[in-house]
């Protein structure tokens, strides 16, 4: 996944260059001379499909639950770089330096150079850091140890949940689970849907909720049913682009273990 970082961050920054180029005073700043109106409004409409396609990029490596996360973050770092290069940006026109008159000694109020420094640190590390956990929630998961190994149909997959902690509340008061789920990169051409849900399906219409995504890991969150039990186990279903469905069952116990002493702490 660090091609996509580095794409959705060079596409970014890209894109906000361009934004300040279409700008009458930063243009000259990053041009080295005035843009017609006409250059500028091109380059404006450049630096927002740059910008759409930093988004593509983020929804290609993490789909749209955390592709848009991850940009808003590399968006940050982007933004911090252009501004504190365009002080010194060597294109810039040089002024002839004019005569002001005097002013009266003022306070210092500049802040020390390691404390400027620790904050510039600061204002890149913290959005590199809220991408940074964004990929890791998104792809870790299917690589813990305690993630199934296993085998649907002519597919070979690996499934695990988000986290493993109990159910969280959605609306305050409907259960939900997060589990992720990872195909084969060969695999996943083939694949028209995967669904996922406690207790068996009775068809491909009742076969749960679809896991979003079509590559690397696909997220789904399943509701909890008051009346599951144990015995109901979490079922997979997969689809292929051929009409073939296939059905697996998981121990809930197996599969998450937090779940199943939700399930029994209700009982």
């Amino acid at each position: 996944m660090t091609a996509y970082h580095v794409a959705v961050l060079l596409f970014a920054l890209a894109g906000f260059a361009a934004l300040a180029a279409s700008m009458e005073k930063h243009g000259r700043e990053l041009t080295g001379r005035a843009l017609t109106a006409g250059q500028r409004k091109r380059v404006y409409w450049l630096g927002w499909s740059l910008l759409a396609t930093a988004l593509a990029c983020g929804v290609a490596g993490w789909h749209w639950n955390i592709g848009p996360v991850v940009l808003l973050g590399w968006l940050s770092v982007a933004g911090v770089l252009i501004a504190f290069m365009l002080p010194w940006w060597p294109l810039q026109p040089r002024h002839a330096p004019r005569k002001e008159k005097p002013l009266p000694p003022l306070r210092d109020t500049v802040l020390p150079l390691p404390l400027r420094a620790l904050l510039v640190l600061a204002l890149i590390a913290l959005p590199a850091w809220v991408a940074f956990n964004a990929w890791k929630m998104s792809e870790q998961a299917v690589l813990r140890e305690d993630a199934i190994h296993g085998k649907i149909g002519p597919w070979t997959f690996v499934i695990a949940e988000e986290n493993q902690d109990g159910p969280e509340f959605f609306a305050g008061k409907t259960p939900v689970k997060e589990f992720h789920l990872r195909f084969c990169e060969a695999c996943d051409g083939e694949i028209r849907a995967a669904y996922l849900k406690i207790r068996k399906p009775r068809s491909l219409r009742a076969a749960g909720l679809a896991f979003q995504g079509a590559r690397w890991t696909r997220e789904v969150a399943i509701y909890i049913p008051p009346a599951a039990t144990l015995e109901d186990q979490i079922w997979l279903t997969v689809e292929s682009k051929n009409g073939e469905v296939y059905h697996q069952a998981f121990d809930i116990e197996r599969l998450s273990p937090a779940t199943a002493m939700f399930i029994k702490g209700k009982r």
